[in-house]
């Protein structure tokens, strides 16, 4: 029984084993298999003819990261094992949905063609159908209405027969002659009935005229009346209206004077608080210089404390030989650049200087200061391992300087 029991011990602590075994590949598979970057770039002599490729690799190619823009456009591919991933996929998946759901549409429109088609067929059956019962109905029609016109003629004949009868029964007219003596009556008493009507409409024209004249004389004699009264009350309305200006020139001169007066007073209250606001100003001024005076001592004791300056120098140490370790393995570069502002050319010439040191012997930088020009090639190729920055963190977090630096810089509070 007890051997059974150290076999099935065994045989767990062989798989306990294998799977830490595992791990442990595992971790040093990720910090010390390096990704491996490749970087070339042209250009043809315009920055429009930029041409930039950039590839990485890790684990025998195993992730494979691609990136390409040239004519202006930016393109991706990223492989990790079997399962590969481009920029243009999502496009392609949208077309094909596009697609499908045109065919869809195309399919359900037959559909409803075809629906469309078998209504318009039935539809035109039953037309026919009706105009055919129409037809027949406008025949029966017709046939009944022969028969009712000729009931209707023969009932008019009989009528027509009656009334001639009646027309025999009428009694004959008067003779011409009678006819002329009455008109000739009619006559004269139309010409007396127009000299009695001349008559009287001239005495009514007498009459008229009468009282316009004597309208008229009265209306001159008032005119003239109201005349002269107007003449007396203009001459005293002038008189008045004399005093009445004067009275408005001299309010006229009293308001500007009290104008003048006030922006005298105002300009004076100005310039005597000018003193107070120049007080106030020169406060604010000093209180915002001890203000900064304040801050930049703090800042002063921060930075000249003595286990900051040491984590500060942990700091600058590891990030150098970061960066030591991150330095390519290859730097080729020639480039001959320039731009239309000669001021631009010199800056960033004056850029490639700081960094040539750390450049090497392989870069050749010539700047053109007359023309806009771009034209070079360049090639980049190195190495990145994880090791290098769990490296770094390790060593900042077991630093005692840094951790309490740390601390300290989450705290200040200017």
């Amino acid at each position: 029984m007890l051997h059974i029991l150290l076999f099935i011990l065994k045989i767990i602590g062989i798989i306990i084993a294998a799977i830490l075994g595992i791990l442990v590949l595992l971790v040093c598979v990720v910090l010390f298999v390096p990704g491996r970057y490749d970087i070339e770039a042209s250009c043809d002599g315009s920055f429009s003819g930029i041409r930039a490729a950039a590839r990485l690799t890790w684990f025998l190619n195993l992730v494979r990261l691609n990136v390409c823009y040239e004519e202006k456009e930016l393109t991706w591919g990223l492989r990790i094992a079997w399962k590969n991933r481009q920029s243009g996929q999502e496009d392609k998946k949208k077309i094909k949905k596009e697609v499908e759901t045109y065919d869809e549409e195309m399919g359900e429109l037959w559909e409803d063609l075809e629906k469309g088609v078998e209504e318009a067929e039935k539809h035109e059956k039953v037309v026919e159908t009706s105009k055919e019962t129409e037809k027949n109905k406008q025949i029966a029609e017709e046939t009944g209405k022969d028969k009712r016109v000729e009931q209707i003629s023969e009932k008019t004949g009989e009528k027509s027969s009656e009334d001639r009868k009646e027309v025999k029964g009428i009694e004959k007219l008067p003779e011409s002659g009678e006819f002329l003596e009455e008109a000739e009556t009619g006559a004269d008493k139309d010409l007396e009935e127009a000299e009695t009507g001349v008559c009287e409409d001239l005495e009514e024209t007498k009459a008229g005229a009468d009282k316009d004249l004597e309208e008229a004389e009265t209306g001159v004699g008032k005119d003239l009346e109201e005349a002269e009264a107007g003449v007396d009350k203009g001459m005293a309305e002038d008189e008045q209206g004399g005093e009445k200006r004067w009275k408005r020139i001299w309010r006229k001169i009293a308001d500007g004077c009290q104008k003048i007066i006030r922006k005298i007073t105002g300009l004076y209250r100005k310039i005597t608080e000018i003193p107070g606001k120049i007080g106030e100003i020169y406060q604010r001024f000093s209180d915002r210089i001890k203000m900064l005076s304040e801050k930049k001592n703090k800042i002063i004791d921060f930075i000249t404390d003595e286990v900051h300056k040491k984590a500060f120098v942990k700091v600058k140490d590891e990030g150098l030989y970061l960066l030591k370790r991150l330095k390519p393995k290859k730097f080729l570069a020639k480039i001959h650049f320039g731009f239309e502002d000669p001021c631009i050319t010199g800056k960033l010439l004056a850029g490639f200087s700081m960094a040539y040191p750390f450049l090497g012997k392989n870069v050749d930088v010539s700047p053109d200061f007359e023309r806009q020009v771009l034209e070079g090639n360049l090639k980049i190729v190195g190495r990145i391992r994880v090791s290098y920055f769990a490296r770094l963190l390790w060593k900042l977090i077991w630093c005692k300087e840094v951790r309490m630096t740390y601390k300290h810089v989450r705290n200040f509070e200017l």
